[in-house]
C-alpha cells in the first residue's frame, strides 16, 4: 500500500476515501512503530476514532516523542477533536517558557490555541499569547501571531495576515495586540 497516497486522501488533498483496510494498515504502522509513522498519525487522526487516542497518545510520551509528538498532539486535538481531554496539557505547554516533554511541544500547543479557545474562555492563556507575540526574543512569536489572527478572525482585516513581509516590521502587530488585549482583558487589575 502507498502510505503517501492514503495520507493525501485522508487529508482531502487527493480524491477518494480511505478504506477500512488502509486505516488498519496505518494503525499497524503505529503499533509496530516502524515505517512512515508521521503519515500514519495523520491517517489515524483524520480517519480513526476516539478509541485510537491511546495509540496516538503513546507518541507523546514514548521514545519517538521528539520526532512525532507535534503530529500526535495535533492528531488528538484537531483531527480526532479531543481538545477537551488534552486542554490541561495544552495549557501547561503554552504557559511554559520552554518546551516540555518533547521538541516543539510549546509551538504545537500554541498552534492549537484556536482549537483550545473555541467555545472555551481562558483569558490568562489568551494574555500569554499576547505576551509571546510582544516578546521579540520568544522563538514562538510567529506561532502566537498566527494563533491570535485566527482566534480574533482578523485574516481579512490585516495588510499582512500571515506576517510574511516583516522586513519592514510587522505592520499589523499593534492592531493584533490591541484587539487581543481587549478580548482577553490583558492588563486588567484583579480586585
Amino acid at each position: 500500500m502507498d502510505i503517501d497516497d492514503i495520507r493525501n486522501r485522508a487529508q482531502g488533498v487527493a480524491k477518494g476515501r480511505v478504506t477500512a483496510e488502509e486505516l488498519e494498515f496505518a494503525r499497524s504502522i503505529l503499533l509496530e512503530r516502524r515505517g512512515d509513522v508521521g503519515s500514519a498519525l495523520y491517517i489515524v487522526g483524520w480517519c480513526g476514532s476516539v478509541s485510537d487516542a491511546v495509540l496516538i497518545e503513546s507518541y507523546l510520551y514514548g521514545p519517538e516523542r521528539d520526532l512525532h509528538g507535534e503530529t500526535a498532539l495535533k492528531a488528538l486535538c484537531r483531527y480526532l477533536r479531543l481538545i477537551d481531554r488534552y486542554r490541561p496539557l495544552l495549557r501547561e505547554l503554552i504557559m511554559s517558557p520552554t518546551d516540555v516533554g518533547w521538541t516543539n511541544s510549546r509551538m504545537a500547543a500554541i498552534q492549537l490555541a484556536p482549537n483550545y479557545l473555541s467555545g472555551f474562555q481562558d483569558d490568562e492563556l489568551g494574555c500569554q499569547l499576547v505576551s509571546i507575540l510582544c516578546d521579540p526574543n520568544d522563538p514562538e512569536q510567529p506561532s502566537a501571531r498566527a494563533a491570535l489572527v485566527e482566534i480574533l478572525a482578523l485574516r481579512s482585516e490585516l495588510r499582512d495576515p500571515f506576517g510574511l513581509h516583516e522586513e519592514n516590521g510587522d505592520m499589523d502587530a499593534g492592531y493584533i495586540v490591541k484587539l487581543a488585549r481587549q478580548r482577553f482583558g490583558c492588563g486588567r487589575r484583579v480586585q
